[in-house]
């Protein structure tokens, strides 16, 4: 009785390994770019956006995207916080537009001001260099990918 016992632990232990090292690995998301820019608003220092953004994500399971925090400058002057407002949840094997609600909290209000007279919204994302952390999650594996500081149009890359 006791061997069956420790056999059955055994086994289950294993498969619970094996399980959880399948769930480890996953293929590359590839970001194909923003293709357009939303202006939703502004409210006190706060900068409300929406970005289409094509995304590919070959996995066979879904993946959240659960937080984009990255620290933001604008013509080399630190502009503020960028960060999503929503997770994004990538549906497995597939590559489509997602819509992302973003906001950027500016470090002041002329900075608000700086952004709106600096042209359109579209060129405005090729002006902005980031530099942070995307962070995503699929059960029950969690990652954290470091940014370095770059224009934003080039994160268009591999996650």
């Amino acid at each position: 009785m006791r061997i069956v016992k420790s056999l059955l632990k055994g086994l289950v232990l294993g498969l619970i390994l094996v399980v959880v090292s399948g769930c480890g690995r996953y293929n590359d998301i590839f970001l194909k770019g923003v293709s357009h820019v939303q202006f939703r608003g502004l409210q006190q220092n706060v900068v409300l956006l929406s970005l289409e953004v094509e995304i590919d994500n070959p996995n066979t399971r879904k993946i959240s995207v659960t937080g984009i925090e990255f620290n933001a400058w604008l013509n080399g002057r630190e502009l503020g916080e960028f960060r999503i407002t929503e997770p994004i949840k990538l549906i497995p094997c597939s590559r489509g537009i997602y819509v992302v609600p973003v906001e950027i909290k500016l470090r002041t209000i002329a900075d608000a001001f700086r952004l709106v007279s600096s042209g359109s919204i579209e060129s405005l994302l090729d002006r902005i260099e980031v530099e942070g952390k995307i962070k995503g999650k699929s059960f029950p594996v969690r990652k954290t990918i470091r940014v370095v500081r770059q224009p934003f149009r080039n994160i268009a890359a591999t996650l």
